[in-house]
């Protein structure tokens, strides 16, 4: 009976949606769009393949480069004849592609937090503001795909698009950030081929997409021809587990073949090849194909695997080979995996059998030239920088990213939450006070099909990935019946990993309780509880401005109770977009830049991140750092340091550690060490530096340094440090300074500031607000080697706070 009700509700509002805009009916998915599969690129033989360089392939075209362009205001002034062959656009602009064309020159960039930049009445988009981009360009195919079937491949667009090939329209898709795929064989002419797409800025569709960051739109990531023969390895699923006692590898594989028409492959066979990082066959097996047999599977066990972790991501290449029945290579497939085994088990979110700790930050696809164009320099330099701040996990915000993001962490080690496209924040959100169930996208049927189409194409695009250990339903979204039917899909679908919803609380469709900004009250309620399921917040410690200095109050209370797992900071990265102002001097603009000024915007809260946008740390990162370190000290007693290594899979034998005593400020004795402590273990080490004078100020450091180069991070860098105060002695209790009355002195000869009275001599720095020099005069020793750096960004926060102040 409840199937029937509401299947008669969704033939209602499909009634009602009827005589709208494709682009304002929700129930128009996409057209001619090809279901989500895993992310590979095919070569045609082994040679080709052996860089993985797509441009080395026969069967690869790249369609990169410029386009043609236009763009008009709204819809009722698009060129409504963009796709035909005689229409002349040599009066057209041009446009690089991938970009955002609002930072090509083109329209103008809307940063907003959760209010939609259009008039909100899901599902349509109201007002004369809605940009329609069309973009055009030709190309040639190479006669050596006339027997071949030809994939067109856009990474992304964000908008509403249609795609037509030759006069002829291809398809229609609306879901941005997971590849929109069309077959075009037959669109295809032999010599010239004209492409056209038409993009509109909002649909339906932006209705799912109101994530915190820049609206930008466009073709965003890569778009190209992915030529293949008429049998053809379409899809895959590796599954590369441990077995129990988490000491040998289950691999198993899943091949989906395709027939297209005019299939003149008989009898073909698949060939499955697993090596390890020397290039050592571990696995290979060859199975013949029976006509029209569109699955095949695969699998064995390896003895003694290397595992996969975030400290050790041992990965092995695997091979996927179509041959015909002479043998002939007709395609192969070349990509990597990691034997991992991620469980749920006494509350504890499990890693090959060990509870591991989150130290994760929240990240966006921003490039502060670029936008959310995919640059694979950028993405290196923050997993960079995110190991040497000893950041472990990352959460895809709010959308799958580009899929060499995934392949990056997989090959350098980072635990990843994967996140659906889905945010209707402006709508309402669970935990949030209320809102209108009757016209939230989540609540109603007709919205349904969108939620699960961007629920499924995540996981069918991403799913090969070892570091993604983590599904996420999306983001502040209510939790509406498509989400329990979504949770219940993808436990059925993949048995590796759990499933985290944060709108869902303790409901159950969710594996791991994920609250974004919990309160610490609640925190230790949840940590003194018998719950029993991990707790790792989704979002907390906002990194904005001057920020994240309780930090170790969350980690007292997680290293306090075994189901509380960590989480992720808001967040890596600000939003700054790099610009100039009139006089030529280069800033990072914000909401209310760049002509939004009169729309809706929320000005700096898109700088919220742990480094600026031209990726140098803030101040706060290094209290994560601290904070976060996987080796930790504490004193015993005056001369006995406990060390502990937090590590799940690493021995401290990896690092060099080094003491010093600094003796009234200066440092007098120091020593380096070495340490054997296995993972989550501590041991005791027995420091003599001596007699200590009660008349002096004593402090204890301690280092631990990189002992070997490593991916990413050189030998010899810091991973962690503490200090500790010795003794009682106080260097200005025993040095004390005779209060004078004279005249403070003055003088600036350039930028700096010199400043004197008749004990003490300082230096400032007028132009980057720094002090220089602040010390005794006379004396033999200097006090203070290093000072206060100013953080300029909270200034121009609390600035901003006082102008909204005196607004209101």
């Amino acid at each position: 009976m409840k199937k029937i009700v509401l299947a008669f509700a969704l033939f209602l509002s499909l009634q009602n949606y009827a005589q709208n805009n494709e682009w304002e009916s929700p129930q128009i998915v996409d057209r001619g769009k090809e279901a989500g599969r895993s992310s590979f690129l095919l070569f045609s033989n082994e040679t080709e393949f052996k860089n993985n360089n797509p441009q080395k392939s026969q069967l690869y075209q790249s369609l990169n480069g410029s386009w043609k362009f236009n763009i008009v205001k709204n819809p009722s002034q698009r060129p409504t004849d963009f796709f035909t062959t005689t229409l002349n656009d040599s009066g057209w602009n041009t446009i690089a592609v991938p970009s955002n064309w609002e930072l090509q020159g083109y329209d103008i960039p809307i940063y907003t937090n959760l209010v939609y930049p259009f008039p909100k009445n899901p599902p349509f988009i109201g007002g004369d503001y809605n940009p329609v981009a069309t973009y055009r360009r030709t190309f040639k195919v190479s006669d050596s795909w006339k027997d071949k079937e030809i994939i067109l491949h856009f990474g992304s667009i964000t908008g509403y698009a249609k795609v037509f090939l030759n006069g002829k329209e291809v398809g229609m898709t609306k879901a941005s950030k997971t590849p929109a795929e069309f077959n075009v064989t037959s669109f295809l002419n032999k010599g010239e081929n004209l492409i056209a797409v038409q993009v509109f800025r909002w649909h339906d569709g932006s209705y799912l997409e109101d994530q915190d960051f820049w609206r930008l739109s466009g073709i965003e990531r890569d778009v190209y021809l992915q030529a293949m023969p008429k049998t053809t390895v379409w899809d895959y699923f590796v599954k590369s587990v441990l077995d129990n006692q988490y000491k040998n590898g289950i691999f198993n594989l899943d091949v989906t073949l395709k027939y297209f028409e005019k299939n003149s492959i008989k009898n073909p066979s698949v060939k499955v090849e697993l090596f390890d990082k020397d290039g050592k066959t571990v696995y290979s097996e060859s199975k013949k194909v029976n006509t029209k047999e569109e699955k095949i599977s695969f699998g064995g066990t390896i003895d003694n695997v290397k595992q996969w972790n975030a400290e050790t991501p041992n990965l092995y290449k695997y091979t996927i080979t179509l041959l015909d029945n002479k043998g002939k290579t007709l395609e192969i497939i070349s990509k990597r995996t990691g034997f991992r085994k991620v469980e749920i088990k006494n509350a504890q979110l499990l890693v090959n059998g060990k509870a591991v700790l989150v130290k994760g930050v929240n990240i966006h696809e921003h490039d502060d030239v670029n936008g959310h164009v995919p640059n694979t320099e950028l993405m290196l330099k923050d997993l960079k920088l995110m190991k040497e701040f000893n950041i472990n996990a990352i959460r895809m915000s709010h959308y799958p990213h580009d899929t060499k993001f995934y392949d990056l962490c997989d090959e350098y080690g980072f635990y990843v939450v994967d996140e659906a496209n889905i945010e209707t924040h402006g709508m309402g959100a669970e935990l949030q006070g209320g809102f209108d169930q009757k016209k939230h996208p989540a609540y109603l049927p007709e919205w349904a099909p969108a939620h699960l189409d961007r629920i499924k194409r995540m996981f069918a695009f991403d799913k090969n990935h070892p570091s993604i250990i983590i599904w996420s339903l999306g983001n502040e979204c209510g939790n509406g019946p498509v989400f329990y039917d979504a949770y219940d899909w993808l436990k059925q679908v993949d048995s590796t990993r759990p499933v985290q919803f944060e709108q869902a609380g303790e409901n159950r469709n969710t594996d791991i309780v994920c609250p974004m900004y919990p309160g610490i009250k609640s925190m230790k309620d949840y940590a003194g509880s018998d719950k029993k399921r991990p707790y790792i917040m989704c979002e907390y410690s906002h990194a904005m401005g001057n920020s994240n200095g309780n930090f170790q109050e969350y980690w007292d209370i997680i290293h306090g109770s075994k189901h509380m797992q960590g989480g992720f900071i808001w967040d890596w990265v600000d939003q700054g977009i790099k610009t100039k102002n009139a006089e030529g001097k280069t800033f990072w603009a914000y909401g209310g830049d760049l002509g939004g000024e009169k729309m809706h915007n929320d000005e700096n809260f898109c700088a919220n991140g742990l480094i600026a946008a031209n990726r140098t740390p803030h101040p706060g990162l290094f209290e994560v750092k601290k904070v976060y370190q996987d080796i930790q000290f504490q004193l015993k007693d005056e001369n006995n340091l406990l060390v502990k290594n937090y590590f799940n899979f690493t021995n401290l034998n990896n690092y060099t550690f080094k003491w010093e005593l600094i003796k009234n400020g200066l440092k007098v004795k120091e020593s380096e060490f070495d340490l054997d402590v296995n993972p989550e273990e501590t041991k005791e080490f027995k420091i003599n530096y001596g007699n200590l004078d009660d008349n002096s100020e004593y402090f204890l450091n301690v280092f631990a340094f990189s002992k070997y180069d490593a991916p990413l991070v050189a030998k010899g860098h810091e991973f962690a440090r503490a200090q500790f105060a010795l003794g009682n002695g106080s260097y200005f209790k025993n040095n004390n300074i005779t209060k004078n009355t004279s005249k403070l002195k003055h003088a600036v000869k350039g930028n700096v500031l010199y400043f004197e009275t008749e004990n003490i001599a300082g230096e400032f720095d007028l132009k980057k607000g720094e002090i220089l020099k602040y010390n005794l005069k006379n004396a033999d020793n200097v006090i203070f080697t290093n000072f206060p750096t100013p953080f300029f960004g909270v200034l121009q926060q609390i600035m901003i706070l006082g102008t909204k102040c005196s607004k209101n």
